[in-house]
């Protein structure tokens, strides 16, 4: 299927810092989110409303009606044929596609801005950031001219900008349905990882905690490291892949006081000898912004690397393979790991 970008919360507390404002005023889910589709070509599976049925088109992307009226009339190309119930619509684009909308290499907030002002849509809360796949997100909520209700999440995933839209027949309805869109976003998981096991490796200074892959092997020498392979843990090798985590000060990474994400980043880039191309993308880790980076290093291995700054501590994972189609392989359960970190405070 292609899936073009056209032109012009999971857990509970996830959901509530999805639509914080909607939430407070109705956080009641009103779908069964049993049915799921999953889109090979974007590496992700997610789930939708129970009786609900889709259709994939060739230029705007799949779409999801509670029925065949509604599904027909969101696909008829009609602007003013509207539905009687919300209606879905899952899209993406290379954003190779986009350049002479929104320039190269565009900002989330820029991808945003565009989206709103070709569907006409006047915002009507503040825009929320919010994970999915642990990559950053902006939603919007809003209504367009004929005062549908429209929630917008975008988000740019490697070469692709991908939108999920909601278009209601008023943005009261909008508001009733948010929470379960929060919780549809939520839902959606990368394909193809590794189950990961109840076990963990700590983060003490970032008070959290991140689960690791069920058949792979923890060095017991070094409680930040999971190996693919038993002979590597064995040998201390890495003809497999790897799994690291690190918590460092900024003056560990001969940073001052006040540096910022962006100079970690630009640290860890020098420290591992990236070779260009190295592909930067937004993320979201413990509720902070996060950035993951990925390349050829100085040994030539292939790095894929999430870290975020929280509080002056500086919080890294990293996985290392010995090439880019072997971390390509990985991604999916990199993804999975990161969506299982999690906080250890006590509340």
């Amino acid at each position: 299927m292609k899936r073009r970008l056209l032109l012009g919360g999971l857990m509970l507390a996830l959901v509530l810092l999805v639509l914080p404002v909607v939430a407070a005023q109705d956080s009641k889910a009103v779908w069964d989110l049993t049915e799921n589709l999953k889109f090979t070509d974007l590496g992700f599976n997610v789930l939708y409303p129970s009786g609900w049925i889709y259709t994939a088109t060739d230029s705007a992307g799949v779409f999801f009606a509670s029925d065949k009226d509604d599904l027909t009339a969101a696909t008829d190309g009609d602007n003013t044929t509207l539905g009687k119930d919300s209606t879905i619509q899952l899209v993406a684009t290379k954003l190779e596609g986009l350049k002479d909308a929104v320039g190269d290499d565009p900002s989330l907030e820029k991808l945003a801005d565009f989206l709103v002002q070709s569907r006409g849509i006047t915002e009507q809360e503040q825009r929320v950031e919010i994970p999915v796949l642990s990559r950053r997100t902006l939603s919007i909520l809003g209504e367009d001219e004929a005062k549908q209700g429209w929630i917008i999440t975008v988000w740019r995933q490697g070469d692709f900008a991908v939108g999920a839209f909601l278009t209601s027949p008023s943005y009261k309805e909008t508001i009733r349905v948010a929470y379960s869109w929060g919780q549809m976003m939520a839902s959606i998981t990368p394909n193809d990882a590794l189950t990961l096991s109840d076990n963990t490796i700590d983060l003490p200074l970032s008070s959290a905690e991140i689960n690791y892959p069920e058949s792979w092997y923890p060095d017991p020498d070094h409680n930040n490291i999971v190996y693919e392979l038993k002979t590597d843990l064995k040998n201390k090798t890495n003809e497999g892949s790897l799994v690291l985590t690190a918590e460092q000060t900024l003056a560990d990474l001969k940073l001052k006081d006040d540096a910022t994400l962006d100079d970690v980043v630009a640290a860890n880039i020098s420290s591992l000898t990236l070779k260009e191309p190295v592909r930067q993308e937004e993320f979201i880790l413990l509720g902070q912004p996060a950035v993951t980076i990925r390349g050829t290093d100085g040994s030539g291995q292939y790095v894929l690397l999430a870290q975020t700054l929280i509080d002056g501590t500086v919080l890294q994972i990293a996985a290392f393979a010995k090439d880019e189609d072997t971390i390509n392989t990985l991604e999916p359960t990199f993804l999975a790991m990161l969506q299982s970190l999690h906080s250890t405070k006590v509340s």
